[in-house]
């Protein structure tokens, strides 16, 4: 049976693909790049540009963070041989005792997520009334 092969992350049929966590790190900082460049133009559609990529930053974090908790649980099962190294779970890998074995994640940490507040020129709507944030998107400031 041969291995299946990434196009653009690490694996053993790709071996000089890219790590989850620093194309993550990256394309943040794209996005972090473009909005700067946005920020000039008080256009209505660059507005929403910018929210929408600090939404996509938002849940670039978040993958983030649930990457680093793999790469954790898979630390406590062993060392990372590689690309071309023994895996530590799924097809090809050693038998691990079950006493050994991270039980699964109920969720991952809270992250300090930021809001369309950091935009210059925005405000954020009243609180919704669940307590869960904004009732609407965020408005120009008047």
């Amino acid at each position: 049976m041969s291995t299946p092969a990434t196009k653009v992350l690490m694996s053993a049929g790709n071996p000089t693909g890219r790590k989850l966590e620093e194309l993550l790190v990256e394309i943040a900082e794209d996005l972090r790049v473009k909005n700067d460049a946005l920020e000039a133009d008080p256009s209505p559609t660059s507005r929403a540009v910018r929210i929408n990529n600090l939404g996509i930053i938002d849940c670039l974090a978040l993958a983030g963070v649930r990457q680093l908790d793999t790469l954790r649980r898979l630390d406590l099962i062993g060392p990372d041989q590689g690309p071309s190294g023994t895996p530590r779970i799924g097809a090809g890998a050693a038998d691990i005792p079950s006493a050994t074995t991270p039980a699964p994640a109920t969720g991952a940490a809270p992250v300090p997520i930021p809001t369309t507040a950091d935009l210059p020129g925005t405000t954020q709507s009243p609180a919704s009334p669940m307590g869960d944030g904004p009732a609407t998107a965020a408005r120009p400031a008047v």
